[in-house]
This record gives structure tokens, sequence and C-alpha cells, in this order.
């Protein structure tokens, strides 16, 4: 019983932990005691330092984000709409994401979060660089820097949420990713739109 009240104890701190620190990534061990309702103590029984517990967070977040991105597209399927696609996957799981990001700009010296960022970066510059092949995405940057600028765009997209600027921050983060790559506004917001009205039913019938 005490194992399992152990493993119950630090799933809530994980949980708790990745809302506070993708709020606040300079969030103390102290703050996240006191969101989860338990003493710091409690906290380091677990995780014996801050970095362990970001370590601990991370990878269930990097976890969550790779199975949320874990679909093979079509053969027939363009750049533009694998990228779309991915953006909104990315978007479902959008506290995750955020706490990477969030974390990975304040903690530079952590290694471990951009080895977790790395395989997911790779994986979205290499849509961009067949989107730039093919002539649909913009070649003023290369896609490693345009990558970067997306997730600037995501964290200011879900500030913005967060302070009630927006009612729907997947879908302004995909439109403004796809404007940030070169596609017009309003064409942006119509391949949009039309991917997630196609994905519709996949969604409501996993």
């Amino acid at each position: 019983m005490q194992r399992s009240d152990a493993r119950s104890n630090r799933a809530r701190i994980l949980d708790v932990a990745q809302v506070v620190l993708a709020n606040n990534p300079d969030a103390t061990i102290n703050d996240v005691a006191s969101a989860a309702g338990v003493v710091r103590r409690t906290v380091y029984s677990h995780f014996a330092s801050r970095e362990a517990l970001i370590d601990g967070i991370a990878l269930e977040a990097a976890e969550r984000i790779s199975a949320a991105l874990e679909r093979d597209p079509a053969v027939d399927e363009s750049a533009v709409t694998v990228f779309v696609r991915q953006t909104l996957a990315l978007a479902r799981v959008g506290d995750q994401y955020r706490l990477l990001l969030a974390v990975a700009r304040t903690d530079l010296g952590h290694n471990g979060l951009h080895d977790l960022l790395g395989p997911m970066r790779e994986s979205a510059a290499a849509v961009i660089r067949r989107g730039q092949r093919e002539g649909v995405f913009s070649t003023y940057l290369p896609a490693e820097v345009l990558i970067l600028n997306i997730e600037a765009i995501a964290l200011s997209i879900l500030e913005a949420t967060n302070a009630g600027l927006l009612t729907d921050p997947t879908g302004a983060a995909t439109t403004s990713s796809l404007v940030l790559l070169g596609i017009a506004p309003d064409e942006a917001e119509r391949i949009v739109s039309g991917v997630r009205a196609a994905d519709a039913p996949a969604e409501a019938h996993p």
C-alpha cells in the first residue's frame, strides 16, 4: 500500500510540476510542493534536486509528445498537410510542449532537454525542407531557424491564451506557423480548417 501511495504521490508531483513549470520556468521546489499540497520533503523524497524533477517531467512530456506525433503520413500527403497535422498534434499536448520549450529556453545548460527536443525539431525541419524543395514554403531562412521561430510563436500564443486573449490556440499556432513559412494568412486559415475538418471523424472515433 505504501509503495502504491508513493507512486501516486510521485505521479501527482509530476503532473503538478508540469503545469507550474510551464507557467513559470523559474519555479522552485517550494512552488511545486505548495501547488501539489505537500511539504518540500515529500518532493525531495522522489526527486533529489530541481534538476532531477525537471528530468522526470521532461521525459514524461517528451513521451506524450512523441505519442502525439506517432503517425506515418500518407504517400501522397503534401508537405503542407504533413506540417499542419504535426503542428495540430503538438497543440493537443500544449502544456507538455510548452514546458519543454520554456524550460529549455531558461535552462540552456540542461543538455538533456535539448536532446529530447532534438528529434522533434528534426522531424519538423525535414518537412519544412521538403516544402522548400517543392516551392510551397519560403526559403528566406533555413528550416532549422524557422523551427526556432515557430517555437517562439507557440510559446507566445499559449501565453496569450492564458491571458484570455485567444480562444483557439491550436488554430492560431498552426495558422501563424504557416504564415511564417510564407503562406498567405487567408490561405493558411483555409488549409488549417480543411485539415481539421478532414481529421474530425478520425479524432472522434480513434
